[in-house]
């Protein structure tokens, strides 16, 4: 995206009414900043009530004119798109930045994924305003794998949180249970 400013002004201004009077529940926007090949890029969150609306939504965010007109404006070129599903949420989702830490591991069932979870967050919640945990459905390369994604007013205070929670012996044992791996991590910056 060439010019995030402006795209990020008119989003406020109508883009984001735009995308939920299409289909989808909630829509916010981060720009990573620290990501490896991926710093830089700007990344669009929705949420949507199952995959059947997600992919009429998308077609129909595609056909429209202002959008697309307004990506040609910002210099918007679309990179990816993947789909993830949450199996677990803590707290809220705003925040001044967001971590989003993939990891793979071993299937386990929901119920016991959201009860690993509850743990974490337990860890992370004094850094943390609210987090989400999912698994990738798809997404190249990441299809399985599992997020977690934070959202914070401090990246260094949740650091630390983080720290503490891997250090925790109750999670280095689910981690061990489940064969997890910490794979690759983003921190972000809050658009909209």
């Amino acid at each position: 995206m060439a010019d995030v400013e402006s795209f990020v002004a008119e989003f406020n201004d109508w883009g984001r009414d735009r995308v939920i009077s299409k289909g989808a529940s909630s829509v916010s926007m981060t720009q990573t900043m620290l990501g490896g090949d991926r710093a830089g890029e700007v990344n669009f969150a929705f949420q949507w009530d199952g995959i059947d609306k997600a992919m009429d939504t998308l077609v129909e965010l595609n056909q429209d004119k202002e959008i697309m007109d307004l990506y040609g404006r910002c210099g918007v070129t679309p990179l990816r798109r993947s789909l993830g599903r949450t199996i677990s949420e803590h707290g809220s989702t705003s925040g001044k930045y967001t971590s989003m830490l993939m990891l793979s591991a071993d299937p386990v069932d929901d119920e016991t994924s959201a009860s690993n979870t509850a743990m974490a967050w337990e860890n992370l919640q004094v850094a943390s305003n609210g987090c989400r945990w999912g698994q990738v459905v798809s997404g190249g390369e990441f299809t399985g794998m599992y997020f977690m994604v934070n959202w914070t007013d401090s990246l260094d205070a949740f650091m630390d949180a983080s720290k503490a929670n891997f250090a925790d012996p109750r999670v280095q044992q689910v981690m061990s249970n489940s064969n997890a791996r910490p794979g690759p991590r983003s921190l972000s910056r809050h658009l909209a």
